[in-house]
């Protein structure tokens, strides 16, 4: 079962909007990281799917500046630093 705690990548709620951007595009490239906890505020989560840092993919359309974060680090990534905005990961395919 994929877990939040291992996952790269962390939604600070408080900043989130969700707007479900992130889900969405996850779902898109078939990635699913993005997951609608199952408790009571069904908030959004990223579990240990997650790719990141070969995927950016939701940190190019989520529109919330500081709403996801880097697990390990606590850098905001939204919007994305220049070394993480790179054509290859925008929209990676297998």
């Amino acid at each position: 079962m994929p877990s939040y705690e291992n996952a790269p990548l962390k939604i600070v709620h408080d900043k989130c909007t969700e707007c479900r951007m992130c889900y969405v595009v996850c779902r898109e490239i078939n990635i699913n990281a993005v997951v609608l906890d199952p408790g009571p505020l069904h908030l959004h989560e990223i579990d240990d799917r997650c790719t990141y840092p070969e995927c950016t993919v939701c940190l190019m359309y989520c529109p919330a500046e500081g709403s996801i974060i880097e697990t390990k680090t606590g850098r905001s990534l939204v919007p994305p630093p220049s070394e993480v905005w790179t054509e290859e990961k925008r929209w990676p395919r297998g």
